[in-house]
């Protein structure tokens, strides 16, 4: 039994955390890339940058897998099965890791007391640990240590909610996990090992296929490589020559082209055009995001650190700090090579303005909570974790300590996250997108001007689940991408024929100074509105209208609210009774707003129930208008702008 244990260890966190991961899954397409992402590898597009080719095959063949469900619950189970998969891997890691500590912990009290009984020659008592304890006792402690370190990374916020929707992260979570464990297993070798080599070249090209912020451990990597060189334990030629093996996971860079070749809907960038591909790779389009000022990085620093305990779940931060004291002291080369990987990843993520950026931090969570088990070795022995190993009774009472530690921090760690990370019951972003989209007119054309809402999530219903593909839905700022305008010219060439001069005109300049190109571009989208509103029934979205630099294209139109959209109409426009009135016999799921994008979401659905109602109060509707408040007031019994219409409503009517 003994041999499998550590086994079990592992596969027990691994199926913890993956038993947590369905439970608190999304059932449908969140916010931010959800959508856009589960359309790409269910139709083998191309998605933002940096692309992520090796998880877009991943994605193809998992969605087209003959299991039931959903394609995007599908999706979104791939995630908690690559972020479980990375938790088992983190616990071997932390077995190597932690039992490298403790073999060093064990020989320095065992080297104290060889001191002892040189000095104390008469002291027969003096205990003989090597004698007291067998090395199968302290193989178990360190099962637990490992078995803590590896639910404390699966239940950490950020960790966990990349488990439950479709994500780039949770596939680079598990490469990155690899990367550390084969070089903890280099750092803990006596000699050269070629296998161990390979396998860190391997998955550092496999993560590099995936996700580009792999660059954050490299300098950690070069290290490595010195410190293997100047301690014999591998020439940098022996190495060097291994490099290549991290080749066939970069060429993976060729779907893309395949991908892209195929004309898909989704195809950023145009990448079959291999110039274009690395103005893809390089993110191009965010270049602006990159660097932008030493604002940014300050905020972005001082968010870090505030958030910082709430997202190691507090306790584990303390121990992780300590742990560092006991790596530092017994195991400085993996401190040092952390160090270096924590340091890089902040200097690196701080100047990025991007909403995801806990996701970008994901190393220097990581190396914290691989210190964890160091930190609870040396609160448990007062600062001299090596005292715990000094006889049997002190081993036993530290072994117990241990084991009440894990379960502390698993129940910690489960408990403080779960209700935040339920994602079982939130169908948010996809009762607003379909309510937006379904009761629509044929063929009409939609802009969208926030990427995290609906224009996201309906490339998946569109293009996956081919919900409502009669409607052309657009995102008006990447009118400035030529790829963007090509895709329109091949799937909508009727509206690209109304709009084909001002975006020649616009592609002529499209690299030149801004003040060339903005008037051609402007021009271009007054073009676009205007020919889209003669030519189709036209709608918009909340974010489009209240967003400043649109303004003035709406401005000679009457916004008409209908529901979640605004139609768009000449200003002389009839009133319209029937504006909205669908959505009086819809329902909407409740969901607790904690997070920016729920409370965005949580706020503009009656909020926009209410910009109709009032459009049918104004236009002495009060019937309707009263039907739509109580709709509103079903979702939000607490909105006071509803409240305060209903009751001048039942005032007029008395």
């Amino acid at each position: 039994m003994n041999k499998y244990l550590k086994h079990i260890f592992g596969l027990s966190a691994g199926i913890i955390c993956l038993v947590l991961y369905i439970l608190t899954l999304y059932p449908s397409v969140g916010f931010m890339d959800s959508g856009e992402l589960a359309a790409a590898c269910y139709t083998f597009g191309i998605p933002h940058p940096t692309g992520y080719p090796l998880f877009i095959l991943i994605g193809y063949i998992f969605s087209h897998l003959p299991f039931g469900s959903s394609i995007i619950y599908k999706l979104n189970f791939l995630s908690a099965l690559e972020s479980a998969f990375s938790v088992v891997v983190t616990y071997y890691t932390s077995l190597q890791l932690s039992g490298y500590l403790l073999s060093k912990l064990f020989k320095a009290q065992l080297k104290k007391n060889q001191n002892l009984k040189q000095k104390n020659k008469n002291h027969d008592h003096i205990e003989n640990v090597s004698n007291e304890l067998g090395a199968n006792k302290i193989n178990q402690i360190n099962y637990f240590l490992s078995f803590a370190a590896a639910i404390c990374i699966g239940l950490t916020p950020t960790f966990w909610q990349n488990a439950l929707q479709v994500e780039v992260y949770a596939l680079h979570s598990l490469f990155l996990s690899f990367i550390i464990y084969f070089a903890v297993k280099i750092f803990t070798s006596v000699s050269f090992d070629k296998k161990n080599w390979i396998g860190l070249f391997v998955f550092t090209g496999l993560s590099f296929s995936n996700h580009l912020t792999t660059v954050f451990i490299i300098p950690s990597l070069i290290y490595l490589i010195y410190f293997c060189n100047s301690n014999r334990m591998g020439s940098y030629k022996q190495i060097f020559t291994l490099v290549i093996y991290s080749i066939p996971g970069i060429l993976l860079y060729a779907i893309l082209i395949i991908a892209s070749s195929n004309e898909p809907y989704l195809n950023w960038s145009n990448v079959s055009d291999v110039s274009n591909l690395f103005d893809h790779l390089r993110g191009a389009d965010y270049s602006n995001l990159m660097f932008s000022s030493s604002a940014k990085f300050s905020v972005n620093a001082a968010d870090f650190f505030k958030h910082l305990p709430a997202e190691l779940n507090y306790l584990p931060l303390l121990l992780s700090l300590a742990g560092f004291v006991v790596l530092w002291k017994y195991f400085k080369s993996f401190a040092v090579f952390s160090f270096l990987s924590i340091i890089f990843t902040l200097l690196y993520s701080f100047n990025y303005n991007i909403v995801d950026i806990n996701s970008y931090y994901f190393l220097a969570y990581y190396f914290l909570i691989l210190a964890l088990p160091g930190g609870i070795l040396y609160l448990i022995s007062f600062g001299k974790p090596e005292n715990m190993l000094t006889a049997k009774n002190n081993f036993n009472s530290a072994k117990n300590k241990i084991i009440a530690f894990t379960i502390i921090l698993v129940i910690l760690s489960a408990g403080i996250n779960y209700s935040d990370n339920n994602n079982s019951s939130d169908y948010a972003n996809a009762e607003l997108t379909l309510n937006s989209i379904n009761p629509l007119p044929q063929n009409s054309v939609v802009i969208t001007y926030d990427w995290a809402y609906i224009y996201s999530a309906s490339l998946y219903y569109q293009l996956a689940e081919k919900i409502r593909p009669d409607l052309k839905i657009f995102n008006i700022k990447f009118l400035s991408a030529k790829w963007y305008l090509n895709m329109i010219k091949k799937y909508h060439p009727e509206l690209y024929e109304g709009v084909k001069n001002e975006a020649e005109e616009y592609i002529k300049v499209i690299d030149q100074d801004t003040r060339v190109k903005t008037p051609k571009l402007s021009a271009l989208v007054t073009a676009f509105i205007n020919f889209s509103e003669n030519k189709f029934p036209l709608f918009v979205t909340v974010d489009a209208v209240v967003a400043k630099e649109m303004k003035p294209f709406f401005d000679k139109f009457k916004l008409v609210p209908s529901g979640f959209l605004y139609r768009v109409e000449p200003k002389n426009s009839p009133y319209d009774p029937n504006a909205g009135n669908y959505i009086i016999n819809e329902s909407f799921t409740k969901f607790k707003p904690n997070t920016d994008q729920k409370k965005v979401v949580f706020n503009t659905i009656p909020g926009m129930i209410f910009e109709t109602a009032n459009y049918h109060y104004i236009n002495k509707n009060f019937e309707l208008s009263l039907k739509l408040l109580n709709k509103a007031l079903e979702f939000n019994p607490d909105f006071k702008d509803a409240l305060y219409l209903k009751n001048s409503i039942l005032q007029q009517k008395k």
